[in-house]
């Protein structure tokens, strides 16, 4: 089925007048500007602005490990031994194109790449913090109200010996 829309004319967003407003009851705290204030996700809000700098499978890993200084492809492959090297190829490349993470190539041979942060990435240190010591609160507040099941996957640390599957705590079981 043919656009109805004229030629030479794309789609257009509806904007409403209620979407931005400094009317209304916004808490100062939680909304202290006007780009903010806004009644569905935008690109140009803080809060969407630094959700996005973080999402991504891997990203707030990575942004840890460069928060110490910069590093090769191989130091972080080492600092995080799960990661694949396409997945963590790819995850740079995003960090990249974000404008969090900078890449220096290094003359020599061989060619020697160095990744770190640029300002906009170490700004995220703050975000990272506050990120982690929430998801403390949550996951202490939260385990207690979590209904009995299977235990998480368990994963032994890099290079040391496999860990065992904890007890079960239900009837008939093997273990």
């Amino acid at each position: 089925m043919a656009s109805q829309a004229p030629a030479g004319v794309g789609h257009q967003t509806e904007t409403h007048a209620d979407d931005r407003d400094d009317g209304g009851d916004w808490d100062d705290d939680l909304v202290p500007s006007r780009s903010g204030r806004t009644r569905r996700p935008e690109p140009d809000c803080p809060v969407e602005a630094a959700l996005a700098a973080v999402s991504g499978r891997w990203a707030t890993l990575l942004l840890r490990e460069l928060m110490g200084g910069p590093r090769g492809f191989t130091e972080l492959r080492a600092l995080l031994p799960e990661l694949s090297p396409k997945v963590l190829s790819d995850r740079l490349r995003a960090l990249r194109e974000r404008g969090l993470v900078a890449v220096e190539r290094q003359p020599g041979f061989p060619v020697r790449t160095r990744y770190t942060l640029t300002e906009a990435g170490r700004a995220l240190r703050p975000l990272l913090i506050e990120l982690y010591a929430t998801g403390e609160v949550l996951l202490r507040l939260t385990s207690a109200a979590a209904p009995p099941g299977p235990s998480p996957v368990r994963r032994p640390p890099a290079g040391g010996p496999p860990l065992r599957p904890p007890p079960s705590h239900c009837p008939g079981s093997d273990r």
